[in-house]
Order: structure tokens, then C-alpha cells, then sequence
């Protein structure tokens, strides 16, 4: 309620989140509830397509090549993007892009342009996710920030076990009701028109644009608290181009900080997305059958929500690195525990749950780690530039998979994998730095 004093205030540090801000919080889960919907959707229905298109898995691995390469341009561009016309529009524009991509996947005949349209949908999904992982870094109060973007991600990516079961339903009743689940990933143009209705920018984009009475208002509305953000015009940024910002990231300041981020998420992308891209396939391939496969994966699924309500409770501990750390010993534990239980479906379910727990929570700790390590005139597009060599990372490995598991079958896929999650933890253990807690602003007065 306005008392027409306004107090000094680091935007919403220290103030409690109100309802206004919840709702915000609510609409940025609905749009990751789309995201992951349509992100995910392809390793279910992977068995039925290759069936219906009359294709192996070396094509299967060209779509996902595609996938991750327009995921990768997605969240360049998008971080790009969103520095110039803010975080909301950014948004909306992304929603926008994997819905629509969503039902031209459906539409489509051929392998040529279902590749094509596989890769319009990573670069919407993938701009989407970078843009609203510094939105909820700037939109949450210090003492909460990793709580909240577990808490948001939980709700959002319940569509990961229900897009599962809607598949499980849906996809044994023709050889092409696979294209119904790309059309349903069409309704997150509903997100979109709600974000363009009631999202709000982010204030501290706006106080780098210099326009602080806008900010100032913003927060007045989300929180109820009449503030003076006359202070932050110090951190009014000039426009910066992607090469000065890439500059800026390696100089002696931050270079340190963005040589451990970029093996951090590129370690943790290819564990998580392997995992998640690959798993129904590789389940049917070592001889379980497509319903056994759809079965496993719903129930590793829904390790994605548990695990972002562990980082949800765990992420504002010790100051990030401790349970980033502790969560990749544990991932590499199950992961390679999965080795040792053979064909047993109810043992390779619970493992299996377990290590998506880990690993998803893990990557919802990381997201606001590398958020909260650059200053927001460099934020949005150093986030999209580290994503964007993770997401490389995770294209280039994707043909060695069917020769790996040829050579190797599934030991060999997840040895690789606990491998990655013990070098993550050694490079996080010796060499992180500690950042929950602590404002955006004090964080990067100077690199640690």
C-alpha cells in the first residue's frame, strides 16, 4: 500500500513476494510447462515415428541434431534479443515460436522438413528457457532466488510426466496419432497470450535502459512497496554487441568464471539431455517393448518435478556450489547403479527416477548460478552464449550414441555419463564460488 514514502531499495531484495508476484511467477510456469511439453515430446514418441516414417536411428540422431542446433541459435539470439527489446517481449516472441513449430512438426510429410520443423522448435524452446532463467534471477528477491525458479520449474515441468501419459494413450491407437501430441504443444499459444496480457519487465532491464521511473513503478505494482531505485542508475548500461560482451566474458575479470560455467553446463546439458532425449529409445532397443518403454520413461519422468523441488529446498544452501557438488556425486552414483540391475524393470524404474531427480535438479541449480555470475548488461547474452556452446556440445555428441551403444550398448552410454557427472562435481568442488544469498549487484561488483 503507497504511504508516499519511498524507501531505498536493490529492487526486490529484502521484500516479501506478494501475491501480484506470484501470479508472475505462475505465468513463467505456465510457459514452461508448453516449453517442456514440446521439448520432450519427441523421445516418446521417437519409436512410433521411426515406425510410421520407416527410419533408423542414425536419422533419429539427425533430428535431434537439428533439435539441439536450433536450440542453440535459440538461446544466442534470445539472449541477444532480450537485452535489446527486454524480457517480457522476448517471452511472448519465444512461446510463440515452439507452439506454432509444435503443429507444423505434426503437419509435416516429409523427414527433410520434419528435421526442419524439429529445429524451428528448439530455438523457440531454448530462447524461452534462457530468457526466463535471467528473468527469474531479476524478478526474485535475493534471499529466495533459487527457491523460487525450483519451485516455478516444478510446476511447470509436470508436463513431463503428463505428456508422457497423454503419449502412452494416445500414440498405440494409429501408426500417425503421433502428430495429435505435437498439435496439443500448439496450445502454449495460450501462454502467450496471457504473458502479453499480464507479464510484467523485468526493473532491473529497465534501469540499464535508464528508464528507472518505469522500474521504480513495476515494483510498486508487484509488491506493493514505494520505492527509490535512484541509486541503480549507476548500473545504466550502454548497448553492448554480442563481440564486446564475448570480450567482456573472457577478460581477467570473468574469465575465470567462464571457462568453470562453460564445462559446468556443458557437462550437466549432455547428461540431462541424453537422458532425456534418448532413454524410450534405448529402452526398446536393449529389448523392452515400446509400451514397456513409454511405461519406464513416464516413471522416470516425473523425476524431473521431484528434482526442481530438491532444488527448490537444497538450491539456496551453500551458496549453490555445495549442492551442485553433492548432486552430481549422487547423479554419477545412480547413474552408474543402472549398470548393475540388468533387465529389472521395477529396480531400472526406481534407479532410473532417481537419477532424473538428480540430474534435473542439478541443472535448476545451475540455471540461476550462471545467472546470478554476469552483471545485467551482459546477463542475458552471456547466458545464451555459454547455452549456446552447451547445446553444440550436446548436437556433436548426438551421432556417437548409436555408435556407442552399438559398440557398448547401454554400459557404454551410461558410463559416459557418470564419467561427466564426476568431472562436473570436481570442477564445481575445487574451482565454484558461492553467489546465493547475495544480490545481482554485490555478486558481480567484482568476480570472485
Amino acid at each position: 500500500m503507497e504511504t508516499g514514502v519511498r524507501i531505498k531499495n536493490n529492487y526486490f531484495d529484502g521484500l516479501k513476494v506478494s501475491k501480484m508476484h506470484l501470479f508472475i511467477f505462475v505465468l513463467v510456469s505456465i510457459s514452461y510447462f508448453f516449453e517442456q511439453f514440446d521439448s520432450i515430446n519427441f523421445s516418446f514418441i521417437a519409436p512410433s515415428f521411426m515406425a510410421s516414417m520407416k527410419v533408423g536411428p542414425i536419422v533419429l540422431a539427425q533430428i535431434n541434431s537439428a533439435y539441439f542446433f536450433g536450440m542453440a541459435f535459440g538461446g544466442l539470439i534470445g539472449g541477444i534479443i532480450s537485452d535489446i527489446i527486454g524480457r517480457r517481449k522476448s517471452i511472448i516472441l519465444s512461446v510463440t515460436i515452439f507452439s506454432l513449430g509444435s503443429i507444423l512438426n505434426g503437419l509435416v510429410h516429409s523427414v527433410p522438413l520434419f528435421i526442419l520443423a524439429r529445429g524451428i522448435t528448439g530455438f523457440g524452446v531454448f530462447m524461452m528457457l534462457i530468457v526466463s532463467i535471467a528473468y527469474m534471477a531479476e524478478m526474485s528477491p535475493k534471499e529466495s532466488r533459487g527457491k523460487w525458479e525450483g519451485l516455478i520449474s516444478a510446476l511447470g515441468f509436470l508436463s513431463i510426466p503428463i505428456v508422457g501419459i497423454v503419449c502412452r494413450a494416445i500414440i498405440p491407437i494409429h501408426p500417425e496419432a503421433w502428430r495429435y501430441i505435437f498439435y496439443l504443444g500448439g496450445i502454449g499459444l495460450v501462454a502467450a497470450v496471457l504473458s502479453l496480457k499480464f507479464l510484467k519487465e523485468s526493473p532491473r532491464w529497465l534501469v540499464s535502459k535508464g528508464r528507472v521511473a518505469e522500474a521504480e513503478q513495476i515494483v510498486y505494482e508487484v509488491s506493493g512497496v514505494n520505492v527509490d531505485l535512484s541509486d541503480s542508475i549507476s548500473t545504466k548500461s550502454e548497448k553492448m554487441k554480442m563481440k564486446h560482451v564475448a570480450k567482456e566474458m573472457f577478460s581477467p575479470l570473468y574469465l575465470k568464471r567462464t571457462l568453470i560455467l562453460l564445462v559446468t553446463v556443458c557437462l550437466t546439458t549432455i547428461c540431462a539431455q541424453l537422458l532425456s532425449q534418448w532413454q524410450p529409445t534405448l529402452l526398446n532397443l536393449y529389448g523392452f517393448s515400446v509400451k514397456e518403454s513409454l511405461t519406464l520413461g513416464i516413471i522416470f519422468s516425473f523425476g524431473a518435478t521431484l528434482g526442481q523441488l530438491s532444488a527448490a529446498f537444497f538450491s539456496d544452501k551453500g551458496g549453490r556450489k555445495v549442492p551442485i557438488v553433492s548432486f552430481s556425486i549422487l547423479s554419477a552414483f545412480f547413474t552408474l547403479a543402472f549398470l548393475l540391475v540388468g533387465k529389472n524393470f521395477a529396480l531400472l524404474a526406481i534407479i532410473g527416477l532417481l537419477i532424473t531427480i538428480t540430474q534435473t535438479g542439478r541443472s535448476f541449480i545451475i540455471h540461476p548460478y550462471v545467472a546470478e555470475s554476469y552483471p545485467t548488461k551482459l546477463r542475458n547474452t552471456a547466458v545464451g552464449l555459454i547455452n549456446f556452446v552447451a547445446r553444440f556440445s550436446i548436437m556433436a555428441i548426438q551421432p556417437l550414441i548409436p555408435i556407442i551403444y552399438a559398440g557398448y550398448g547401454i554400459p557404454g552410454v551410461y558410463g559416459i555419463l557418470t564419467a561427466f557427472s564426476v568431472i562436473l562435481a570436481i570442477v564445481v568442488g575445487v574451482f565454484g564460488w558461492r553467489s546465493a544469498l547475495r544480490s545481482l549487484e554485490d555478486i558481480n561488483e567484482k568476480a570472485i
